[in-house]
């Protein structure tokens, strides 16, 4: 029996009129795998829906971390630039102080140095002013023991009025004629004059003998000569400042006196009989 046109159509009726069959018949002629579609279909779409609210709000929290990231990355620069600009003027700071420190160490390096130098200076003048002191004393010395250094005789030193007055009368034809004398040649700054007859002893005295106390016993001794009284250059002391000093001494003609040692000059001036005290 043939199925035609009208049965067909008296089908599609039937099954529109009752749906159950609509459905068996849908289960006798489809396959299960594509009665199953729509439940597959709908449960993609589940799926992707849940995956699309998944990924918004991973989306979401993503952005916000973004967000927090950039607010902190936004903080470490801020925090570096301060701290940039902290060190900056640390730094500056620190040059500034470094510098004033280095100042303050020169100056003190500077004030140490002068502080020494004075104190150098101090304890050159306390030498020389020493030094100075013990000569004067060793000069008073001299002088007060000359009777007994010369054996016997008259003179003194500079201090001494009577001398002084026959240094006058020596140098008187000098004093006339205006000529000047040089301190250097000058027997009034001699440190001792003494004299037995007429034998005149133009003295020098010092602690270390040198050559400038040889020189200028030497030059005074030659203005007393320039007037006619027989002057001899001496030194006295207790040690030669160097021993080209003695040779000076014998060069220049000086005689001397220096710790125990006596020139021969020195001797033969001891040996004078002090019967005349005064040399006209």
């Amino acid at each position: 029996m043939a199925f035609t046109v009208q049965d067909f159509e008296d089908l599609v009726r039937l099954l529109e009129e009752k749906p159950e069959w609509r459905e068996r018949m849908r289960q006798l002629i489809l396959t299960r795998e594509l009665l199953q579609l729509p439940d597959l279909v709908r449960q993609l779409i589940e799926s992707v829906q849940r995956l699309s609210e998944e990924f918004a709000a991973y989306r979401q929290l993503t952005d916000q971390r973004f967000a927090e990231l950039a607010e902190a990355q936004q903080r470490t620069e801020q925090r570096l630039q301060q701290l940039s600009e902290e060190f900056a003027a640390y730094r500056q700071l620190t040059d500034q102080r470094f510098a004033e420190t280095n100042q303050q160490i020169a100056e003190l390096v500077t004030a140490v140095r002068d502080l020494v130098r004075r104190l150098e200076r101090l304890e050159d003048w306390q030498r020389g002013e020493s030094g100075r002191r013990d000569g004067e004393r060793y000069e008073q010395q001299v002088i007060a023991r000359a009777p007994a250094l010369f054996y016997g005789g008259s003179g003194g030193g500079m201090g001494e009025p009577h001398l002084r007055e026959q240094l006058g009368r020596w140098l008187a034809s000098l004093y006339r004629q205006g000529i000047e004398i040089d301190e250097h040649d000058d027997p009034l700054l001699a440190d001792l004059i003494w004299w037995k007859g007429d034998r005149v002893m133009v003295t020098e005295v010092s602690l270390k003998v040198d050559a400038q106390d040889v020189r200028r016993a030497a030059a005074r001794a030659r203005t007393l000569r320039q007037v006619g009284i027989n002057a001899t250059p001496t030194v006295i002391g207790r040690e030669w400042a160097t021993p080209d000093t003695q040779a000076l001494a014998q060069q220049e003609g000086v005689e001397w006196m220096v710790g125990s040692g006596l020139s021969q000059g020195f001797l033969e001036f001891r040996q004078i009989s002090d019967g005349q005290e005064e040399a006209e």
